[in-house]
């Protein structure tokens, strides 16, 4: 994987078994992060399947990955899985990144978890951020994917948010439309900009049609500010 440009993330639970019925990581947290580490692994994403949906059980749960994954000396970003906005509170001593929404495989999902994250910017922060879930893309082979406009909206969208850029495609079948898309050096930028600050609502009508974020992007801009007008008609 590495040879080829690209980092390795691999994916489990903190449940008995992952929410395919595969086996989970509890009750092996050492010996899977051990494993990780060896195999070269540089994302752990784990999911909350077959878990206690509870606040004390996700940081019992989590914070043994955590701790063992910390153990191996190797660093590997902890992406947590757990679907709930009351995880941005305690996500920043658990791992790097925590959903706060269920899984955004529709244009209506993307909408709900995009105003969700909105409403969380006060705990994002270098190292520690709000997860709307992956990027769809247009491209056809994917099991879910957005159209074209929607795909390049939600890419926007989540940079402004300061949301992880994951991709939820296949890479072999992408569009040409897509590599567009996420090489685009701008909007990266913007996304990665050194301080860290979540795009916030400057003006809010939902759940009607209109929302317009504004970023401040202290080291990219200096003081200059990132306006982005989010129109939700469904296109």
């Amino acid at each position: 994987v590495h040879s080829k440009g690209l980092l390795f993330g691999i994916y489990t639970d903190r449940g008995s078994s992952t929410c395919a019925g595969r086996p989970g990581s509890e009750g092996f947290e050492e010996i899977d992060a051990t494993t990780y580490a060896d195999w070269g692994v540089d994302l752990v994403k784990e999911d909350s399947c077959n878990a206690p949906d509870t606040a004390e059980a996700a940081v019992a749960g989590y914070g043994k990955m955590r701790d063992a994954l910390n153990k191996t000396g190797r660093p590997m970003v902890f992406n947590l899985c757990g679907w709930h906005p009351w995880y941005a509170p305690i996500g920043a001593a658990l791992g790097n990144s925590w959903r706060v929404n269920w899984d955004g495989q529709s244009w209506g999902a993307v909408v709900a978890n995009a105003i969700t994250t909105s409403r969380l910017g006060f705990y994002a922060r270098p190292g520690a951020w709000n997860d709307p879930d992956f990027l769809l893309g247009s491209s056809m082979g994917a099991a879910a994917y957005l159209t074209t406009t929607q795909s390049r909206m939600q890419f926007s969208l989540w940079s402004v948010l300061a949301a992880p850029l994951i991709l939820g495609t296949k890479l072999l079948e992408i569009s040409s439309y897509d590599l567009e898309t996420y090489m685009n050096e701008e909007v990266i930028e913007v996304n990665q900009d050194p301080l860290g600050v979540q795009g916030f609502p400057i003006f809010d009508n939902c759940p009607s049609q209109e929302q317009l974020l504004e970023s401040t992007l202290g080291n990219i801009h200096h003081d200059d500010n990132f306006n982005f007008n989010f129109n939700n008609n469904n296109n």
